[in-house]
């Protein structure tokens, strides 16, 4: 009788292992794929219950905002409330419906320095390493001929985040003012903003802006 040959596959592991690594590497689609990075996006809320994409109800239900005054009466698109002694918050909406998507929101903070340094520092640990650090504007929207503005930036795949402090120019003193904006973006920009221009400020019927703020 003649002897089978043993094709165990003990004498056989070297070889096969050998094609099958050759095989698999020449099947597409097969084996583990890498998946691609996820898209930098910040966490929402973002800010005091606050994110853009909410609706204006969903804003109505967390505070209670008001609509803001211009020269013709009141706006629907622009809404407002307070946290009497520490900021003021403005609300835009893209349309008048209870169902509109917030597209941006404006904080500005009272003269409480320690209260606002140390609300803005816990905004900036959640959102990292800034795009931009504290640095010159070159648009000094807040600021004027006695006063600076400095501004830091943060960034996600759709938004704006900017911190904004008004300074007393060198020689003069004064506490610092703060404010935070929170926009999406309008375009796909190549690097970071070179600045921000904030809303018009709601006037009322002698055509002066109205400050709406507890400060």
């Amino acid at each position: 009788m003649t002897r089978s040959r043993n094709l165990s596959p003990r004498r056989l592991a070297p070889a096969a292992c050998a094609a099958l690594l050759v095989v698999c590497a020449a099947c597409p689609g097969e084996g583990k794929k890498e998946s691609p990075p996820h898209p930098k996006r910040f966490f929402a809320p973002l800010f005091d219950g606050l994110w853009l994409g909410m609706t204006r109800d969903e804003a109505a239900r967390a505070h209670p905002i008001r609509p803001a005054l211009t020269s013709a009466g009141k706006t629907r698109l622009v809404w407002v409330y307070d946290r009497a002694g520490e900021y003021a918050v403005d609300l835009t909406f893209k349309e008048n419906r209870p169902e509109a998507k917030l597209q941006r929101f404006d904080v500005h903070f009272g003269r409480n320095d320690a209260s606002s340094r140390r609300t803005i520092e816990a905004l900036a640990r959640r959102l990292g390493e800034p795009d931009v650090k504290r640095r010159k504007a070159t648009t000094n929207a807040y600021g004027d001929h006695l006063n600076d503005q400095y501004e830091t930036i943060w960034s996600d795949t759709d938004q704006y985040v900017f911190v904004t402090e008004r300074v007393p120019i060198e020689g003069r003193t004064g506490p610092p003012i703060y404010y935070v904006t929170v926009k999406r973006k309008e375009i796909l920009a190549t690097g970071p903003p070179t600045g921000y221009v904030p809303p018009p400020p709601p006037k009322g019927k002698d055509g002066k802006p109205v400050d709406e703020s507890p400060f």
